[in-house]
């Protein structure tokens, strides 16, 4: 079977049949890869035909895909993510594919966005796909090959397994209410009710270790996993916090204090995960570069 659907199935075929998916109709679908409506009937017939199912139910108007339709794009785009990556191959200006990339939601406000934009513009045709989690659930993600890399918080252990590279430091910060008593804010970590940044995170799980290096024992309140939800529990005065924050990040909240932690002062490093002898490593290689040239993106 195998053999007959590589001999007579072609990749027009595949195209056309995504491009229906994509547009909804098939008039739709001709213009966006210009083709004719019959043209892409029977593009679609051939498919049937071959496969012995029906994919386009069309009883429908405008026609709706069957549920072995459905099935049948979810395989047509991994294909097409796969023949973009052997067109990569022969391409040394252009970078075309695809890269499932995990990244933890503290990354995706002030450091991902904006080197996603400056690879976009510079290679076009290649794909990031965005995966948000917590730094040990995306590391295993890459361990599994269900990634291909992960942007996490640089662990507190080494990670048998996988290539770690550095990209950013985040220097640490106290921050507290601008309604605060008037006293040093190193003091008010003892004095106040603290938020914790989620201590499932490795960033969380930083912060308690330095907290407890130090010798401060904080009063626990509230653990949250947003650093920008933590800040408006601070905002309004409902706690003091301890929380990463990027230079070229918009600063602090008006009614926010905020003082270095640490002297000198602590920082939460930022890395890139990914598998040993990763095939994609021309395209995770590019990625890496654009995150590293974000603004302050070196170390301190």
């Amino acid at each position: 079977m195998l053999e007959n659907l590589t001999m007579n199935i072609n990749l027009r075929q595949l195209r056309t049949f995504m491009a229906i998916a994509e547009q909804g109709t098939f008039s739709a679908a001709g213009r966006a890869i210009g083709l004719s409506h019959s043209a892409v009937s029977l593009h679609v017939k051939a498919l049937e035909e071959e496969l012995g199912v029906m994919l386009i139910d069309r009883a429908y108007r405008p026609p709706v895909l069957t549920e072995r339709g459905l099935a049948f794009v979810d395989c047509c785009r991994r294909m097409r993510d796969v023949m973009d990556e052997i067109a990569a191959l022969t391409d040394e200006a252009d970078l075309i594919g695809s890269i499932n990339a995990g990244v933890v939601p503290s990354a995706m406000v002030d450091l991902v966005p904006p080197a996603l934009a400056a690879l976009k513009q510079a290679h076009p045709r290649l794909k990031v796909r965005i995966h948000t989690g917590l730094s040990g659930e995306l590391a295993g993600g890459v361990r599994n090959a269900e990634l291909d890399i992960a942007i996490v918080t640089v662990p507190l252990r080494p990670l048998d397994g996988l290539d770690i590279r550095e990209i950013a430091s985040e220097p640490l910060f106290i921050i507290v209410p601008e309604s605060a008593p008037d006293v040093p804010v190193g003091e008010l970590l003892r004095m106040q009710p603290f938020v914790w940044f989620s201590r499932k995170t490795w960033a969380g799980q930083q912060i308690e270790q330095l907290l407890l290096r130090d010798g401060i024992i904080v009063r626990d309140d509230m653990e949250v996993d947003s650093l920008i939800a933590i800040e408006a529990l601070v905002a309004h005065g409902l706690g003091v916090s301890i929380v990463p924050h990027r230079p070229d990040a918009r600063p602090f909240a008006s009614n926010i204090r905020c003082a270095p932690f640490g002297v000198p002062q602590h920082v939460r490093k930022l890395a890139m995960l990914e598998r040993p002898k990763n095939p994609k490593r021309r395209l995770t290689d590019a990625l890496f570069d654009a995150l590293k040239k974000t603004p302050d993106g070196n170390f301190r």
